[in-house]
């Protein structure tokens, strides 16, 4: 199937290989049946390659109901944030879920975020298990600060209280979001462990490619929020022709040209159709004529407001 050749790309450089992973025992698996995408990280975990971002979602019904769909849509990867307040409706909706269909919770890859607001060692570590608490879970996937400190020393205790809660099995995978060049060289030098990821604006009208190659050469994977430049190019009249050549949506575009160049993409959605449309978005290979065209469509265009990366 086309979506095992696309697995099989050389990843670029500083990337780890990109998998196929296997069918999930429940059975449960995307509409078109095709095989999900993973990305290895340095620390040897592996991360569904697209996520369920549920950013300024409602803590209530409407979450829980799209998480649901996308787990039954065949995503195993939700990523929240304190921030987002519903830490809890995706628990609940997790909850659900694995228990409707018996399928482990190893197989659902779980992410959420420290906010600024619990920044220092030990409130880090006690809003890591704040969070815990509310989606009741015993660990996380994967937990990110969520932007960095404008006080050095608070951006590295609360580093090193990840460390600490990765020790203790209360995380599998440490990392950031919305951190420069500066403030990466300054984990690396001053602390053992290297970050999994660095969760960042990527789109192509925002491609960050000095950031970009600083993580690759560190083997720190990006994962990429606004995949989909919060739908403000989807009528982009290249993105347009590209997606009636390839009989697929603009999002559908957007996206399968994030994660051919190896990274996580995160796409939002509380619509059903479309959160099975944004899944469906990896079952072609665009040429490299075509991505080399997406390429060109780079602008500076930025939507988020987290921005601190210093590139």
């Amino acid at each position: 199937m086309a979506a095992v050749e696309f697995a099989s790309r050389k990843p670029e450089l500083g990337m780890e290989k990109v998998i196929n992973p296997r069918r999930q025992d429940s059975g449960y698996a995307s509409p078109c049946d095709s095989p999900r995408l993973t990305v290895q990280l340095n620390d040897g975990n592996e991360i569904p390659q697209i996520a369920l971002g549920v950013y300024k979602a409602p803590n209530g019904q409407e979450t829980e109901e799209a998480v649901i769909a996308a787990l039954d849509a065949g995503y195993r990867h939700i990523d929240s944030a304190a921030r987002y307040a519903n830490e809890e409706a995706c628990g609940r909706a997790l909850k659900k879920w694995l228990q409707k269909t018996g399928t482990p919770r190893s197989e659902v890859f779980i992410t959420t975020k420290l906010w600024d607001a619990d920044h220092g060692y030990e409130a880090t570590f006690n809003a890591l298990c704040d969070s815990l608490k509310k989606f009741q879970l015993d660990y996380f996937d994967l937990y990110l600060i969520h932007s960095p400190s404008d006080d050095k020393e608070k951006r590295i205790a609360s580093w090193r209280a990840l460390e600490t809660a990765q020790r203790l099995g209360k995380v599998r995978s440490i990392g950031v979001s919305n951190f420069g060049v500066n403030h990466l060289e300054e984990l690396l030098a001053e602390t053992s462990v290297v970050p999994a990821v660095n969760q960042i604006e990527v789109h192509p009208f925002l491609q960050r490619q000095d950031l970009v190659d600083v993580c690759r050469q560190h083997g720190i994977a990006i994962e990429a929020y606004s995949p989909l430049a919060r739908g403000n190019k989807l009528e982009d009249p290249v993105i347009g022709k590209l997606a009636e050549k390839y009989g697929k949506t603009p999002a559908q575009i957007l996206l399968n040209w994030n994660a051919a160049k190896g990274n996580i993409v995160l796409p939002k959605s509380l619509t059903a159709h479309r959160i099975k449309s944004n899944f469906e978005s990896f079952d072609f290979e665009l040429s490299p004529e075509d991505v080399q065209v997406i390429d060109n469509l780079e602008e500076g265009y930025i939507t988020g407001s987290l921005h601190k990366t210093e590139d």
